[in-house]
């Protein structure tokens, strides 16, 4: 019915839903396994699927260490008992520490770590115990969180002066690259990023002593630049269901695992212009709302408004009548997951096999 997807009865199904295609999600886990070579050295994102079903998917592939963005993720996936959880984002406050310190005495077999990159996170961080340790956070050029090279000898005096604190080595998020379809300017930015994480490993071992310095690096758009850096972990995460942005990088061999399907509810033929279901509670929150998604077999189409459970598309030429049935690729994957409670699993036959759960969907 649909280019490249196969999907049967879709009347059956009740939209806007999210849909899994089983044999894509397989496809992509043997492309980055393909692609990386040493399973080992895979630290994904669990923030795309927030699944414990995709999580054991990919333990039970050898990829055993993950990282997480909240305390819930940390949490839910954690009862999956893989070798390591990172929490990949800041600690801010003491109920979060509380709530950190019993996750951490709950799942005894897996080692937990988080990142930091000021004294007021150390503060929060050096009273915990069980804590595999602390990643750097170095900021590489997004200027979101991290502290920059140039300015971080203030923050490696203070982070060794905590006895219980173990310095695990170098996390660096070169989010700044999203969006840059152009592969030349991505590489000269992952040399900078390359340089940068070189610099503070310098520092960390020669100066400071620092006995091992692992390095955690790369996004989606990235982490492939640092492959023959073989000492380095590569931590995507939306390669796991890919999506329409990502998928504008010509390089990488990844395929769209997750789609929704939405349905033409009106249409307005003098403004050629169809209304489907698949608003912004149903699909992509960002980037720009023309972006937001793609709709598989109407190239020519382009989304220009977005209410919560409306998305008004500009046809230009391609033909969708009152209760027609459209797939949509998402244009930023990881804004989708959340916004369901499940999603159901298609097989290569078309046919709803099952459903995958949205295990950590929730903050709390």
């Amino acid at each position: 019915m649909f280019n490249n997807y196969t999907l049967n009865d879709v009347s059956q199904i009740e939209t806007p839903e999210f849909l899994i295609f089983e044999s894509k999600v397989e496809s992509n886990i043997d492309s980055i396994i393909s692609l990386v070579g040493d399973k080992k050295r895979l630290v994904p994102h669990a923030k795309t699927h927030k699944s414990k079903q995709i999580l054991n998917k990919l333990i039970k592939n050898g990829i055993t260490r993950h990282k997480t963005s909240t305390l819930n993720e940390l949490e839910v996936l954690a009862e999956c008992e893989p070798e390591e959880l990172i929490l990949a984002y800041p600690i801010s406050s003491i109920k979060k520490i509380e709530r950190l310190q019993k996750i951490i005495n709950k799942f005894p077999k897996t080692k937990f770590s988080t990142i930091a990159s000021n004294n007021f996170h150390l503060n929060l961080l050096k009273d915990l115990n069980g804590l595999n340790g602390v990643y750097i956070d170095l900021d590489t050029g997004m200027n979101r969180t991290g502290v920059i090279v140039d300015n971080i000898d203030d923050f490696l005096t203070q982070i060794f002066k905590y006895e219980n604190i173990n310095v695990l080595g170098i996390h660096a998020y070169d989010g700044q690259m999203y969006g840059k379809t152009d592969i030349e300017e991505r590489k000269l930015e992952s040399k900078k990023t390359l340089d940068d994480i070189r610099l503070l490993e310098k520092k960390l071992l020669h100066q400071y002593s620092l006995k091992n310095c692992e390095i955690i690096v790369g996004g989606s758009w990235s982490f492939h630049f640092y492959i023959d850096e073989k000492d380095m972990k590569l931590s995507p995460g939306t390669w796991i269901y890919w999506d329409a942005s990502n998928n504008k990088q010509k390089e990488l061999n990844f395929t769209i695992a997750g789609v929704v399907l939405g349905q033409v509810i009106d249409e307005n033929k003098s403004n050629d212009t169809v209304t489907v279901d698949i608003g912004a509670k149903a699909i992509s929150s960002d980037p720009v709302t023309e972006n937001r998604f793609i709709l598989v077999d109407k190239p020519k189409s382009k989304l220009i408004f977005q209410n919560e459970e409306h998305g008004i598309v500009k046809l230009n030429g391609e033909s969708l009548n009152l209760g027609d049935y459209v797939l949509a690729q998402p244009g930023h994957a990881c804004t989708v997951s959340p916004k369901y409670s499940r999603a159901l699993i298609v097989n290569d036959d078309g046919i709803i096999s099952g459903e995958i759960k949205i295990d950590a969907r929730d903050r709390v």
